[in-house]
C-alpha cells in the first residue's frame, strides 16, 4: 500500500505530459487525488505492511500527516479545476503594470501538483533521515514551477527568493543529517541504519551530551567600583527626589 501511495501520483505526472484535452487532465487530478486519498483513510483500518527493508513505514505521527495532506490536497485539486477553467491560454496584459504576458503550460501545472503530493508521501512515510531530506528538497522542486506559472517579471523574482530562503533551510538540515550521521558511527560504528528514525530514537540518550551530576558552587557577582556605584544610585532615585537636591527643600534654586 505504500508503494501504491508513492506510485500513483508520479505515474499519473508522467501521464499529464501527454497529449489530450485540458480538462481530460484536469479531471485526472481529482481522480488521482480522490485514490490517494482513499489509500490514506485505509491505512487506519489496515495497518500498511513496510517496505524496503522498513525504511518506508507508517507510525502514528506519519500516518496523521499523510491523511491531513492527502484531503487538503483533494481540496486543491477541486479548486484547481475552476481556476484552469478560468485562466486565458492567449497573451493577456498585466493589471497592475500593463505589459503582455502569457501562462506556463498546463500540463507541467498539473505534473508539478501530482508530483508534489508524491514527494509529501515520501516525507510522511520515510524512516530514514535521509530520505526525509530528500522528500522535503524534491518539494521545493516541484513547487518553483507552480509559482512561476504567470510568466512575468514578479512571478519570476518570487520564484528565486521561494528557491533561496528554502535552499539555506535545506542546506542547513543537510549539514545536520551529515553530523548525525558521523555522531553515530563514531559512537555505535552502525553504518546501515545509522539514519534510520528508530535507531535514532533508540539512541537518543546516548548521543546526547552527558551532563555532571556533582554540585555546584554559585558564587556572587563581583561588587561594582565605588563610583560606578555613586552613579547607579543617583540613576536609580525617583526624580523629585533629584529635584529636591537641586532646588533645595523649598523649590528654589540653590546659589
Amino acid at each position: 500500500m505504500i508503494l501504491s501511495l508513492l506510485l500513483v501520483p508520479v505515474v499519473a505526472a508522467f501521464v499529464a505530459f501527454l497529449p489530450g484535452a485540458a480538462p481530460l487532465r484536469r479531471w485526472l487530478l481529482v481522480l488521482v487525488a480522490g485514490l490517494h486519498s482513499g489509500l490514506s483513510l485505509a491505512t487506519w483500518v489496515t495497518p500498511a505492511s513496510p517496505e524496503w527493508d522498513g525504511m518506508l513505514a507508517l507510525d502514528p505521527a506519519g500516518r496523521l500527516v499523510l491523511t491531513v495532506t492527502s484531503a487538503l490536497f483533494f481540496l486543491v485539486a477541486l479548486y484547481v479545476v475552476g481556476y484552469l477553467g478560468r485562466e486565458v491560454k492567449d497573451e493577456r496584459r498585466d493589471f497592475e503594470e500593463g505589459f503582455l504576458f502569457t501562462n506556463a503550460p498546463e500540463a507541467v501545472f498539473v505534473a508539478c501538483l501530482l508530483l508534489f503530493l508524491a514527494s509529501m508521501t515520501l516525507v510522511s512515510v520515510s524512516q530514514h533521515f535521509g530520505m526525509t531530506w530528500v522528500g522535503i528538497e524534491a518539494t521545493t522542486l516541484v513547487s518553483a514551477p507552480l509559482i512561476y506559472f504567470h510568466r512575468h517579471h514578479r512571478s519570476l523574482e518570487a520564484t528565486w527568493k521561494y528557491l533561496m530562503i528554502c535552499s539555506v533551510g535545506i542546506a542547513v538540515a543537510f549539514l545536520g543529517t551529515v553530523l548525525v550521521y558521523f555522531a553515530n558511527i563514531q559512537l555505535f560504528g552502525d553504518e546501515e541504519y545509522a539514519l534510520r528514525w528508530t535507531t535514532l530514537l533508540r539512541l537518543a540518550p546516548d548521543l546526547a551530551p552527558q551532563v555532571e551530576s556533582r554540585p555546584q558552587v554559585v558564587q556572587a557577582p563581583p561588587a561594582p567600583p565605588r563610583g560606578l556605584q555613586n552613579t547607579l544610585s543617583l540613576v536609580q532615585k525617583p526624580p523629585k527626589a533629584r529635584a529636591s537636591r537641586r532646588h533645595g527643600c523649598h523649590g528654589r534654586p540653590r546659589v
